[in-house]
Order: structure tokens, then sequence, then C-alpha cells
């Protein structure tokens, strides 16, 4: 989307401009009725902090030039619904015939050019090359699978380069790569090593070093030495209290093949191990939720699939007596178990399918409802516009001499405009408040009646009372307006 203006502004308006929409919105049906109530579309940011997002998102891009399309529509305030609001300090980046293809050259040197649809697209790359040609010969895989390795290894790799302030931490995010198949890890983390060894585009000196340290971690992957309970649970196994063991630094943060060491070691039996599982898994789902960057793989079927795996190959021990059950009454302890469970799904069923009833019966019920509420909005607007007419035909025979507050604006109008103050060098709100503070008129209004239509016939008959007024003192301005009212 970087590299395509019209769908950066198609984003940003469905997304980003909830403000905006809510003022044209409100600005359309302040004098109709209100059938229609403002909300949010799905996924849109709340009207109420669209505005700090905006800006949040200018403070991370200022610095990307990739992002100049956004950054412009952000510092213009430029959106669809006719309210813009241009940030006034913030000064544009240049685009040009040029632009396009300055992000995608941009985008390629910081290897963000991914996914991409053709593996060829990759292999134009020196050191994507080389990889494919040394191992497909002994992996023996088809061009959408190499095509999925690459992609996903630059994707990781575009994670560990946000995260390389700490590669001690990040270190992990490629130790413990899990896509439940060995011979595509082994070959995603070989295509992320060549990229940390050979990029060096836009770094320090010091992110320089902490690549280099990044590179020499992932050399531990796959050694036996780090695939390994820690000697200091292996010391006192046999009376460690798993709930308290830090699951956490135990699995070294979660990888894989030491969870499977944990639960299929001999000196747990069949329910401690099944327990081992559910302990490392709670933490793991704890610690995914807090840290979405670090833990970015799904262990969820690795679970499920480990859980089965130790229930099937546990088998009696003698001797120490670890076990108290043959195999297979485990597992018809098992099998009744998941009768039972399997009563419980179906007691289960039986009542959301009467919570679903109940609830279609309160949907009705509330469409009911809804339907009065809907009689009494358009019964009480109705009463509402003939208490306003009222109201303004005897403010207008109380105060017959004077000027509408549209006409006062349009006054005030012309007046700055002879004092070279004008929408170009001054913001519609600092005129709204003096105006404000000059007629006591309402704010609010004031702002609207600033968007000025020359065009429409209100506006042009209001622009003949005004320049009546002008036509002993500023007989120059009175001209002005009159030519204004017959555009």
């Amino acid at each position: 989307m970087r590299n395509n203006k019209r769908q950066t502004e198609a984003y940003f308006n469905q997304y980003l401009f909830a403000d905006a929409r809510y003022r044209s919105h409100a600005q359309y049906y302040a004098n109709k009725s209100p059938s229609t109530i403002f909300n949010e579309s799905e996924n849109e940011i709340d009207k109420t902090i669209a505005h700090k997002v905006r800006m949040e998102i200018l403070n991370v891009i200022s610095g990307d030039d990739t992002f100049v399309f956004a950054y412009n529509i952000i510092a213009l305030g430029a959106n669809k619904y006719d309210d813009n609001h241009p940030i006034m300090t913030v000064n544009l980046k240049e685009e040009n015939l040029n632009t396009v293809s300055y992000i995608e050259d941009v985008c390629k040197k910081y290897k963000e050019d991914y996914p991409k649809a053709s593996l060829a697209d990759y292999l134009l790359d020196d050191d994507n090359r080389a990889i494919f040609y040394n191992k497909r010969c002994d992996l023996l895989k088809d061009e959408e699978w190499w095509l999925g390795a690459f992609n996903k290894a630059y994707e990781i790799f575009d994670r560990l380069r946000v995260k390389i302030s700490d590669p001690f931490k990040a270190q992990y995010i490629v130790k413990n790569i899990y896509f439940n198949d060995k011979v595509l890890e082994n070959t995603i983390v070989g295509i992320i090593k060549s990229l940390i060894d050979n990029y060096t585009y836009d770094l320090t000196d010091a992110q320089k070093k902490k690549f280099a340290m990044l590179s020499d971690n992932i050399n531990g992957y796959g050694n036996d030495r780090f695939k390994k309970i820690d000697e200091t649970y292996l010391a006192n196994i046999y009376d460690i209290n798993l709930d308290e063991t830090n699951w956490l630094k135990s699995t070294q943060m979660f990888n894989y093949d030491i969870i499977s060491m944990w639960a299929t070691h001999e000196a747990f039996n069949l329910e401690q191990r099944l327990h081992i599982i559910e302990l490392i898994e709670k933490r793991y789902l704890i610690e995914r939720e807090k840290h979405p960057d670090i833990f970015i793989y799904d262990l969820s079927q690795f679970f499920v699939s480990l859980r089965e795996y130790v229930c099937s190959n546990c088998v009696a021990e003698s001797g120490e007596g670890r076990y108290s059950q043959t195999r297979l009454e485990r597992v018809g302890e098992l099998k009744e178990q998941i009768q039972q469970l399997n009563q419980i799904i179906n007691e289960k069923s039986e009542e959301i399918e009467t919570l679903k009833n109940t609830i279609g019966q309160l949907n009705r019920l509330l469409d009911g409802e809804k339907q009065k509420i809907r009689q009494l909005k358009t019964k009480l607007w109705s009463e509402t516009q003939t208490l306003k007419n009222t109201i303004a035909k005897l403010t207008e025979e109380t105060n017959i001499r004077g000027m509408t507050m549209p006409q006062q604006v349009l006054a005030f109008y012309y007046l700055f405009n002879e004092m070279g103050i004008n929408f170009n060098n001054s913001d519609k709100t600092q005129w709204a408040r003096f105006i404000n503070t000059f007629t006591g008129k309402n704010f609010q209004n004031i702002r609207t009646e600033l968007n000025i239509d020359f065009e429409c016939k209100k506006t042009q008959k209001n622009l003949r009372i005004v320049a009546d007024l002008f036509a002993e003192l500023f007989p120059r301005i009175q001209q002005k307006v009159i030519n204004d009212s017959q555009i």
C-alpha cells in the first residue's frame, strides 16, 4: 500500500478519519430528521481518538520516506468528507513522478519487499539465489514450497530488524521457530541467517554490532547444547515442584523441542506429564498475550499433538512404582472421560439452542421497541421543528432591525478580507472565537456558517442585505459583495 497513493487514501478514509466523517454527518443532519445515527464502521478508529492516532502514526513514519503518501495525507488532513484540517507546523514531503519507484527501491533495501508472488523475484538477489541452488537438490521441494519459505523468512526478518536493540531477546524469535515441519524450519532459519549476515542498509555502528551479536546467537539453533533441559533442573528433577517451576526459563522461551523433553522425561508419570503440558501451555498463552512481538508462533496444535503422543506412548513402569496403572487401564479411563465430556457437550449444546431461541424472542421484542422509538423520535422531531420555526419567527419579530447571525458572519468575512485576513492565512476556528466573543452568538453555529457557499440562494440573499450595510461607509466593499451575490 505504501507505493500506491490511491490505496493509501482509501485506507485512511475507511479507517482513520472517523472524526471528519462525524463532523460532516453532524453538519448534514443539523436541520434534518435524525433518521441516521452515526456509528464507526467495522475496524474504524473511534472518532474521539482518530486525530491522536493519526498524530502518533505521523511521529512514527516521519523519518521513513517510504510512507510519503501517508505522511502528506495526515499533514494535509486530506479526506473525502470535505472537512480538512491541515497541520500548519508540518512541512509536506515532495511527491513527483519518481516517488513510487523511490519507495519501491527503499523497501527493497530494507528487505520489506514481501510477500512476493513469484519465487524468481526473490532469486534476483545473489544471496537468496545462492541458498536456493545450494539446497534445492537436497531438499527436492517445488517452487511453491520455496516461495512460502522465502516469504516467511522475510516476514520474520522484518520482525527481527525492529527488535535489534535487544539481540539476546530477539534470538528466540529464530531459535524457537515452529511450523510443524523441521525441513521448512531449518530452511527458513538458513535464509534468515543469510539476511542478517548481509544486511547493511541504514545501520549505525552500534546496530551493525548488534546484528553481529544476533547472528552469533542464532548459530546455536539446532545445537544439542541449546536443546536440552538445564542441569539446574536435572539435578533435582525427581523432587521438582512442577507448580512453582518457571516454565518460561526452563523451556528456553518455549522451545518446542525442550517442551517435549520435559513432557516425556522418565522422571514423571502420565499424570505429571499431562500436568507439565498444561502448565507450560497456560504460561505460554499468558506470555504470548503480553509479548505478541516475541512469541509469534502458534503452538496450540503442538500442545494437542504432544498430549496425544504422551497418552499413547506412556507404558507401565515397574521397579520404582512410578505408574499405578497399565496403559490399557489408562486408555479405558481416558475413553470414559471422553464419553463424559461428550455428554457434557451435548447438554451444553441443548442449553445453547434454548438460549438461541430465547435470544431470538428477545430480538423480536427489541425490534418492536426500536420501531416504537423511531416513531417517537419522528414525532418529537416534528414537534421540535414546529417549536424551532415558532421561536425563529418570534426572534425575527423581536430583532426585526438587527442582522441574523449568517449575515453578521458575512459582514465579518468582508471586513476581515479588507484588513488582509483570510482563510488562507488564518484558521476558521480563530474567526469563530472572535465573532463569538463580539456577538455572543453560538460558537459552533458560527463555525458552521464560516463554510460559505456563495452559490446558495440563501447566501446570495444575505449578501444583498450585507451590501446595503456597507453602502455609506465602505462603498468599495459594497461592490465586492454585490459582485459575489451575482455568481
